[in-house]
């Protein structure tokens, strides 16, 4: 055999044994485990009112993958195909009808040739935002901080902090008595004052009076600043007119955007 004809040869050998290892790559590629690489949902928080969480889980060596919710939620679990290497999906979440904020819990769980992942899981936490006087009802602010806010009692009448201090022709001072909560890391800093709104027995929404009462103080002249686990109690005085009744108090940080607890007296 000659030199040209004997590496013709052994290129052939090269070649083929090239080709074998790569197919005995590939197979060994199709039979790693499948793997669930993160599980990303949006929004993480809430409003008690419900809405559409989307998620998104991108995933390896898999064919379908599972989504579970807890609370159970009808629906779920649910397979998808999801051998693109990711899976997008949205869930309808229900109001919570709860006395208590509570924690959705999203997991996923692959399978594919190789055999099942294991379970990743992503949180959103829901608040609540209603129930009677003296319930403690979760809010969020702009950044997603937890503000247990806790209407303990609604002073009706309230009076005057002293002889001056008296209400308009017609109507009277009410007081909100509540209990704030800091349940997140960060500091909460905001006005209890532009926070809380009272529903008269008319349908109207009456905002803070800035006049004090006997009874409690308005935090500091409304404000309040809490770090992690700190607490205040303060009130938060209105005028009503006579023969108007308190039907309900709100509190949000943003009610045109963010989640609103209220208490029905």
């Amino acid at each position: 055999m000659n030199k040209r004809t004997l590496a013709a040869v052994m290129g052939a050998v090269s070649l083929c044994a090239l080709l074998l290892g790569g197919s005995a790559s590939a197979a060994t590629a199709t039979r790693r485990p499948a793997r669930v690489l993160a599980v990303v949902v949006t929004p993480k928080v809430l409003p008690a009112a419900g809405g559409t969480v989307s998620v998104l889980v991108r995933d390896q060596f898999a064919t379908t993958c599972t989504l579970t919710l807890v609370p159970k939620t009808p629906g779920f679990p649910r397979t998808f195909h999801c051998a693109a290497g990711q899976l997008a999906t949205a869930v309808k979440i229900a109001k919570n009808a709860l006395p208590h904020g509570q924690t959705l819990r999203f997991s996923v769980f692959a399978n594919g040739p190789g055999g099942r992942s294991p379970t990743r899981t992503a949180f959103v936490s829901q608040a609540t935002d209603i129930g009677p006087i003296g319930t403690t009802l979760d809010v969020h602010d702009l950044s997603k901080n937890v503000l247990a806010v806790t209407v303990t009692q609604v002073i009706d009448p309230a009076s005057g902090v002293d002889q001056y201090t008296t209400p308009n022709s017609g109507d009277r001072f009410v007081a909100v008595d509540m209990n704030l909560a800091n349940q997140s890391q960060a500091t909460i800093s905001d006005d209890a004052n532009s926070d809380t709104t009272v529903i008269g027995t008319d349908n109207q929404a009456y905002t803070a009076d800035f006049n004090s009462v006997s009874q409690c103080t308005n935090f500091s002249n409304g404000e309040f600043t809490m770090l992690q686990g700190g607490a205040e109690s303060g009130c938060v005085v209105f005028q009503l007119p006579n023969g108007v009744n308190v039907k309900a108090v709100q509190f949000s940080f943003d009610s045109t955007f963010l989640d609103t607890a209220q208490w029905n007296a």
